[in-house]
Order: C-alpha cells, then structure tokens, then sequence
C-alpha cells in the first residue's frame, strides 16, 4: 500500500511540474504584422492566432514555438524582451507591440545589463527627458543598442562594449517633425 500511495504522490508532483513548464514555455505576449498580410497575435498564455484564427503552438525549447496556419509556417521566438516571428518561407514580421520581459540575468538580445544602463545614463544626459531600452543586440566591437526617448520613445542608437560608451545618436528625422 505504502507504494502505491509514494507512487501516486510522485505521480502527481511530475505532473504539477510539467505542467509549470509548459505554462513557463508559453510564448510572450506580442502583436505582429507580416507580409501578405498576416496578423499574428499571442496572448502570453499560450494561444496564438493567425488572422484572428486559433492555432496550435508547438514548443520548440523555452524560447522558441512554431505554429501552423494554412499551409503557412509560423515561428516565433525571444531573447529576453526582444521578440523575433517569421513566417515561411523566411519573411520577417514587424512585432508591433510585446511585453516579454528580459532574461533573467537582465541581458538582452545579448547585451549584458550593466552595457544597457550605460547607455540609458547617456541619452538620458543628451536628450534630457525619459528613456527606455527598445532593443538590444551584441556584437564584438560594439554591442548596439537602441533607446526609446520621451513619450513617443524617439529612437536613439548607442554603442556600447563593457559598460564604455562609444557613440550615441538621434534615428529620428527631427527635420521632418
């Protein structure tokens, strides 16, 4: 008997565990536009739709899914706050709206958090107004990231390797504002 109760208890506990992780492996919430005209959306708890349709997610690792829609192939992944969705056959989609929050660690796209906050600390005394980091990606000479600035968040790039910062600068045509 005391078996059969020790079984069932381990039974249960895999289960709930397995069940916290696939709700962990969810995709992140996002909206995004694609060409010919597809709409993905994901609401973070694991529905995905296409076109307003709903879809099956399949779970590639923790970061990465795959739906399929109509003979149209569907993948989405993230690196900390920044979300990547593609369609087949290699069409990149514009994410219009996510709230995928970073790594654990802090870092995105790569980009360590010490590298970000040098950055945000210098637009910050450059524009003189609110900043936000929008998008981070790392690369060996510089790690490139691009800082949302004020209430529109008006893009700024900064270049940025441990924590020294290279270059900052305006991607916003202020001539046609």
């Amino acid at each position: 008997m005391k078996k059969h109760v020790l079984a069932a208890g381990m039974t249960a506990a895999a289960l709930a565990v397995a069940a916290s992780a696939a709700l962990a492996a969810a995709p992140p919430k996002f909206t995004a536009s694609c060409p010919a005209g597809l709409a993905v959306t994901s609401n973070g708890s694991g529905k995905v739709e296409v076109n307003g349709m709903g879809v099956a997610v399949q779970t590639l690792s923790s970061t990465s899914w795959r739906s399929v829609s109509n003979g149209v192939t569907v993948d989405m992944g993230r690196d900390g706050a920044q979300v990547f969705v593609s369609t087949t056959p290699g069409d990149i989609c514009q994410v219009t709206s996510t709230s995928a929050a970073p790594n654990a660690d802090g870092s995105i796209g790569g980009v360590p958090r010490s590298d970000q906050k040098a950055c945000l600390k210098a637009v910050k005394r450059k524009t003189k107004n609110s900043v936000v980091v929008l998008t981070a990606t790392s690369a060996e000479a510089n790690n490139n990231v691009t800082i949302g600035v004020g209430p529109d968040k008006a893009k700024w790039q900064c270049l940025v390797k441990k924590g020294r910062v290279a270059e900052v600068m305006s991607l916003t045509d202020e001539g046609a504002q």
